[in-house]
């Protein structure tokens, strides 16, 4: 079965666009202080123009407050929240509470990642697992060590849960990416040109995820 895929760091309006017409699964959005941070009011003028997308639309936070979530989530049709910080089970906990969309948690590959990602069972709807650079939180191009993506994927499953996998992934990796068999797969800067999502790129992932 073809793995999900999500592109995320969209941040104008031809990036929603160029995404929006491709077979792409998840358009995602970045709530946090950085090159590709938007606010409610951008993607709600984008969305606007595209009623009719296929796409389900996530959100992206770091160690955010329950309230700036909820804002977010009841403002724009959010289908998914995404965790990209170190919340703690706790603070998942109370963030569950109050959403009505699925919760993804990121986990940052390194060495105690599997038992992060255990304190997490029954409280997260899916995991994205990326690469941690020091300084940044996400979309820095850099892959981890793929070697560790079973046992990420068998943690999943025996969470009953969907595990997608980012960091540095292009359509220069993406073919040995696939032969993981990742249940999906979330990219940001990998199909940029110049900083803005590329449809030619996005349509080479798409063709080797689907062609495999």
């Amino acid at each position: 079965m073809k793995p999900l895929l999500k592109i995320c760091g969209n941040h104008d309006e031809r990036d929603v666009e160029t995404v929006i017409h491709s077979e792409t699964d998840y358009l995602g959005f970045v709530f946090v202080p950085s090159k590709r941070q938007v606010t409610i009011e951008m993607v709600e003028k984008w969305l606007a123009k595209w009623p009719n997308r296929k796409q389900k639309m996530v959100a992206l936070f770091v160690n955010e407050s329950v309230d700036v979530i909820k804002d977010v989530v009841e403002t724009l049709p959010i289908d998914v929240v995404q965790c990209h910080g170190n919340e703690s089970p706790e603070d998942l906990k109370e963030l569950k509470k109050h959403l009505p969309c699925p919760i993804w948690k990121v986990i940052h590959a390194k060495d105690d990642a599997l038992f992060y990602m255990r304190q997490f069972k029954g409280l997260v709807d899916g995991y994205i697992v990326d690469c941690k650079v020091e300084g940044h939180w996400g979309g820095t191009g850099q892959t981890f060590d793929w070697e560790m993506i079973p046992a990420f994927l068998a943690e999943g499953k025996a969470q009953n849960v969907k595990v997608m996998i980012a960091g540095g992934v292009s359509p220069d990796n993406i073919d040995k990416l696939v032969s993981y068999q990742p249940d999906g797969i979330d990219i940001s800067s990998g199909v940029e040109s110049n900083g803005r999502k590329d449809r030619h790129k996005i349509e080479q992932i798409v063709e080797r995820m689907t062609h495999k």
